[in-house]
């Protein structure tokens, strides 16, 4: 398990986010140890709720977004879990991949490596209609994943219909896209985005010899829309718009809200939250010592994605030193957008659990939302 961990805590820097379940398969590949146990997930997220920053204002009085209650600490990982009921089922507060035990006939899959989901009332269920993990067969490798923000919805890749669905947890009821992804197209980089409500879907896709695709689909109509070619989804509004998009260009990074015209910021930047919902505001990441992969400096940046321009970086403040920053998401008021953190080190082991804060992107003060769980790639609602 160390020598996995100590592959994923290397890998976990590069970026898109969602290649790093497809590496660490590879890197197991080719180790084929015999007792390890695997637990990686696709990192994905869903957009943004909340109301508005304005760059070149004041403040507004803050209407929190209101995030689902969760226990206080994350349920230990269980054995065996029971298949998640049709409908009935609470919000979740994650998604993860089960421990994948690699048996000694290396010829054979593993015992393990189904998806699972946990609510906020404690319960843990296997998401049996995803695509699992497998490494004995070079063509399955993990489905993408994602949750909307409020957690009441989850877009997953069906193994069975072979193509990317869209489940409302409480009511039972399923979209599908109107288009079939084969089994062995998924042995490539992958990400989904979701709308707020579940109903409207970007899936971009990479690798295995084919060139970048991203769609936008209206889960309800089935109507697709082909977003610009190399353009990386961060996130997309009710009602399918705005969409916001990203490229990365030598020492520049483009960002590009449909409708409008892109914008350059000069820096190699990967690290952003959702547009906020006044449909032009980003926070980015700054990046330590000039990298642009991580480690990750201590600030974040708000930047005008349509009109362009930068506010000067804010030094975030009150998370502890052992932990650093690794992804953005959703914001939950006016002024706050979610953090997740991570052990600095793998040294630190268990020591140091991860963690969901909210960070004013005026102060850089940060406040504890709630613990995440150890598992290094779990699927968060809000987070990209």
């Amino acid at each position: 398990m160390n020598l996995l961990r100590d592959e994923l805590h290397g890998i976990a820097d590069e970026v898109p986010p969602v290649d790093l379940a497809e590496r660490a398969i590879r890197g197991a590949r080719r180790r084929r140890a015999g007792t390890m146990a695997l637990t990686v997930a696709t990192a994905v997220a869903v957009v943004t709720g909340g109301t508005t920053v304005l760059v070149n204002g004041a403040p507004h009085a803050e209407r929190p977004v209101v995030f689902t209650t969760v226990p206080e600490t994350v349920p230990a990982v269980p054995e065996t879990v029971p298949p998640l009921p049709k409908k009935g089922v609470g919000p979740l507060i994650r998604a993860y991949s089960a421990p994948c035990r690699f048996p000694t006939d290396t010829s054979k899959a593993c015992d393990g490596g189904r998806w699972r989901v946990s609510t906020a009332s404690g319960a843990t269920y296997e998401l049996t209609e995803a695509m699992g993990l497998a490494l004995a067969d070079s063509k399955r490798v993990i489905g993408p994943v994602t949750i909307t923000q409020d957690g009441r919805r989850i877009a997953y890749y069906s193994e069975k219909q072979r193509a990317i669905e869209v489940r409302d947890l409480a009511s039972g009821r399923i979209w599908k896209a109107p288009f079939k992804i084969g089994e062995s197209d998924l042995d490539g980089g992958h990400v989904l985005r979701l709308s707020p409500d579940g109903l409207h879907l970007i899936h971009a896709r990479w690798g295995n010899g084919s060139t970048w695709s991203s769609v936008l689909v209206d889960m309800e109509t089935g109507r697709t829309t082909t977003l610009g070619a190399d353009w990386f989804p961060l996130s997309v509004g009710d009602g399918g718009s705005p969409v916001t998009l990203t490229k990365w260009r030598g020492k520049t990074t483009q960002i590009w809200v449909l409708g409008n015209k892109p914008i350059t910021i000069k820096s190699s930047t990967r690290q952003f939250s959702a547009l906020g919902p006044d449909g032009r505001t980003l926070v980015r990441l700054g990046a330590a010592s000039g990298r642009t992969t991580g480690p990750f400096s201590r600030e974040i940046i708000v930047l005008d994605a349509v009109g362009g321009g930068e506010r000067p970086p804010v030094p975030v403040e009150d998370i502890p030193e052992e932990q650093v920053i690794r992804d953005l998401g959703a914001w939950v008021s006016d002024t706050e957008v979610t953090v997740r953190t991570v052990p600095g080190s793998s040294k630190l082991g268990d020591r140091v659990t991860p963690k969901l804060y909210a960070v004013n992107v005026h102060t850089g003060r940060a406040r504890e939302l709630r613990k995440t769980g150890s598992h290094d790639l779990s699927v968060l609602p809000g987070m990209l």
